[in-house]
């Protein structure tokens, strides 16, 4: 039998760890591998050891970041060699070139935040864009929202998080603590004010770093976009000259802080101490069941969050990564199945 051509496409570090770990239960097809210039995405996938093509970069400016998407469009359907199925997460990009090649489209999502907001008409113009897609796999929490949106013959739901399928492959990497320079720590993310769902604009980063530098506390900083490593000037903190795995951070920290959504979903399903300093009050569906199970710590006040950060806390109970695996194989398997016409 012969198997289909996949193009997976990567534009975040988070797609890479999810396509990494899906790509090694794909192995009976041909792959080929996109990516873009955004944060450590490339560098990642790199270390992945993915053989991938770098097309296109992300910008912080609104008009330069739709613009691009444009231009980045037209690239890969100029470049990209020919494939069965696209694979990507979040994407309509992919989405896009797959329908102009008359070829099919796994899209997997788990931002459901864009229907819950008042959005903008690009925001609009790019959720049309994803319903385009032949399948549309989503975690059950967030199931509902997207039903309201998508085709549902199209939408596909699966009992977990999209950090479980890859922290089911997860193995510490022992010789991490020798690359930072103290063995206890936190981890401090910035909120992603770049990205076209997030309304805020200012970051909280700065208050945070002095307050715990005040308290004596090391921290990672880890800056996502340009621009971000300015929060941290005048500081004492350190920043990682090489790309570090976000899972040896959740595993050794002492807690994870971030401003995005998928570094403290990686810390709660880990067990690790998880604050998420989102900004705003309305959260993906995901992120709110893990602060209603009390798995994540959420507050934009920055004592709160220090005072959170000290207490003292039980003994980790690290997730089972038994059930990270049986929800990898649902992704999995539904994935296989509709690569083999079975949905």
């Amino acid at each position: 039998m012969q198997h289909s051509n996949l193009w997976i496409d990567m534009i975040n570090p988070s797609d890479v760890h999810f396509f990494n770990s899906l790509i090694n239960d794909l192995l009976e097809y041909n792959i080929f591998s996109t990516t873009r210039e955004r944060a450590e995405t490339v560098s990642l996938a790199n270390n992945f050891q993915i053989n991938n093509k770098v097309i296109g970069r992300d910008y912080n400016n609104a008009t330069k970041k739709a613009l691009n998407m444009v231009f980045r469009t037209i690239n890969l359907s100029l470049k990209i060699p020919s494939f069965d199925y696209s694979l990507s997460f979040e994407n309509g990009m992919s989405i896009l070139v797959s329908r102009l090649y008359g070829k099919k489209s796994i899209v997997y999502c788990d931002n459901d935040l864009k229907f819950l907001q008042r959005k903008n008409s690009f925001q609009d113009l790019e959720m049309k864009i994803k319903s385009l897609a032949s399948y549309t796999i989503v975690p059950e929490a967030c199931f509902d929202n997207f039903q309201k949106y998508c085709d549902e013959s199209k939408l596909i739901s699966f009992d977990g998080l999209k950090e479980d399928v890859y922290i089911a492959d997860y193995n510490p990497d022992k010789s991490f603590l020798r690359r930072i320079p103290f063995d206890n720590f936190i981890v401090i993310r910035p909120e992603a004010l770049a990205s076209m769902y997030v309304k805020s604009k200012k970051s909280i980063v700065p208050e945070l770093l002095k307050a715990f530098i005040k308290e004596n506390i090391n921290v990672i900083y880890i800056p996502r976009d340009e621009g971000d490593a300015k929060y941290a000037d005048g500081t004492k903190v350190f920043i990682p000259h090489e790309t570090l795995n976000g899972l040896d951070l959740c595993y050794y920290a002492d807690a994870i802080l971030t401003g995005s959504g998928t570094l403290a979903r990686e810390a709660a399903c880990m067990g690790a101490k998880s604050v998420s300093f989102f900004p705003s009050d309305v959260m993906l569906s995901p992120d709110q069941r893990l602060i209603d199970g009390k798995k994540v710590f959420h507050s934009r006040d920055v004592t709160e969050i220090v005072d959170y950060v000290l207490s003292p806390s039980k003994n980790r109970e690290p997730r089972n990564f038994l059930e990270c695996r049986k929800i990898k194989n649902e992704v999995t398997t539904i994935t296989k199945e509709i690569l083999e016409g079975e949905r």
